[in-house]
Formats: C-alpha cells, structure tokens, sequence
C-alpha cells in the first residue's frame, strides 16, 4: 500500500509539471534567485568580517564563501558517515544525538575556513613585523651614512626580499607617484592589513619630521621598540611550548602512578 501510495504521489506529481510547465520554471527561477542573494550576503560579511585577514593572505571574499560552502558539505557529508558507521556497529544512540553531531560537523566544517584565513593573517603580519624591523634598521643605517630621507627608504626596500620588502616597495612606488609622503602611504599600509604597529611607525616618525626632529633617531627609536616586543613574543611562545610539552610527563607519571597502585585498590575494596 505504501508503495503504491508513493507512486501514485509521484505520478500525479509528474503529470501536473507536464501539463504546468511554467510552475516549475518558476520555482526553479525563485530558488536560483535566493540562492545567488544569499551568496551575495555571504560575500559581502566575509569581506567586512575578514578584510585586513583576506587582504594580507591575498584572497578573495568570493573564495573564502566558495571555500566555507565545500568544507560546510563536507563536514555534513562527515557527520552523517559517523552516523552511519554508529548504526552499522551496532551503537544504539538517539536521533537528537545524531541530529547534534551532524549539526556539530556542518557548522565545525563551515567555521573551520575562517580560523585557517586567521592563523595565516596572524603568521603573515608577524613575518611582515619582523621584515619591517630589518627594515627600519637599514634605513636608519643610511641615514647615519648620509642619505636622504626618502633615498634611505627607497634603497632599503630594495635591498631585501620577499614578500614584506615587495608590499613596502609598492608603497613607496605609490606614494611617488601620487607626490605623497612615504610614511602616508606606509600608515595606509598598516590600515589595509591591520598592523597597527606599522600605522604608529609611520604616525610618529611623519610628526617627528614636520615638528622639525631627527628622523633618525625617531626610526631608532621605534625599531628597538617593535625588536624588544618582538622578543617579548617570542619568549612567551617559547615558554608555552615549555609547559606544553610538560604535560605528556605528567599524564605519563599519573598512569604510571595508576598502574602501580590499581593491583593494591583492587584488593583492598575486593576484600570488603
């Protein structure tokens, strides 16, 4: 009966679109409608939520969307694979379970791009710190040999590399042919890719040459600042992974301590 019901059901269903064509079309034209406003809503939150985090790893928000929707499918995919292996084994638990851990694995799968876009930022703003430091240093070295102020900033961003010297390049680049300061366009910089470090860098040391002080000095000054915080960083990282690696010795003396003295319990409380 259930089976001829469901075919009734589906044969009627079959009919009416044949004879009705246009309602398919548009509900098909109302879904696609939704569908393309919802990804435009997407879009539009990862670029306010994460536009310094996707501006400094050199992605777009459409990606990212692209990307939260594959892991969203596949975290959904995941949880009903565990679902699925619980049934199969036997493991007897409930629909609320089951619906929590399907859940569980969409939304884990769907947040799980936005915590690699912010472990990337952070790992790129602390090697743009650490260029921008050397940086600071060989430009104040050329200040000391004589070198003008935006000669010094332009020779020394030629003489590193990589990815952080490249990004302070094209500042300067801008900033010559736009006929502004360097320092606005490093301020820019910092604002573009929140390094509010670079910002107070360039803030202060732009204040020290229109007041009329040593820019030298001033870049000295702000380059032992960034280098002792720096060091600050790497010292607290260093002992967080001293007491991380701790933990195991001490988990392993506690099971040590419970092998040795379950054989002792299990005969004290089997004597009772």
């Amino acid at each position: 009966m259930i089976a001829l019901a469901v075919s009734g059901v589906i044969c009627g269903a079959g009919a009416f679109f044949i004879l009705r064509p246009g309602v398919l079309s548009s509900r098909a034209e109302t879904a696609r409608e939704q569908i393309r406003n919802a990804m435009v809503w997407l879009v539009q939150r990862s670029q306010v939520r994460h536009r310094a985090d996707l501006a400094i790893v050199g992605h777009q928000a459409s990606e990212m969307v692209i990307r939260k929707l594959s892991s969203l499918f596949i975290g959904v995919i995941s949880g009903l694979g565990i679902d699925i292996f619980f049934y199969l084994t036997g493991v007897n638990i409930s629909k609320l379970i089951a619906l929590i851990i399907l859940v569980g694995a969409g939304v884990l799968g769907f947040l799980l791009p936005d915590s690699r876009v912010r472990v990337q930022a952070t790992r790129r703003r602390q090697d743009f710190l650490h260029a921008f430091s050397s940086y600071l240093d060989l430009t104040n070295v050329l200040l000391a040999g004589g070198a003008g102020t935006e000669t010094a900033l332009i020779a020394a961003a030629d003489a590193g590399d990589g990815w952080s010297f490249s990004e302070i390049r094209d500042a300067l680049t801008r900033a010559r042919s736009a006929r502004r300061s360097p320092w606005v366009e490093l301020a820019n910089l910092g604002d573009l890719y929140n390094i509010p470090e670079l910002a107070e860098v360039a803030g202060s040391v732009q204040l020290a040459g229109e007041h009329g002080a040593r820019i030298r000095l001033s870049l000295s000054a702000r380059a032992d600042s960034l280098r002792n915080r720096q060091m600050g960083e790497i010292e607290a990282q260093a002992q967080a992974a001293t007491e991380r690696m701790g933990l195991p010795m001490v988990l392993l003396f506690i099971a040590f301590i419970a092998l040795i003295g379950y054989p002792a319990v299990h005969l004290v409380l089997g004597s009772f």
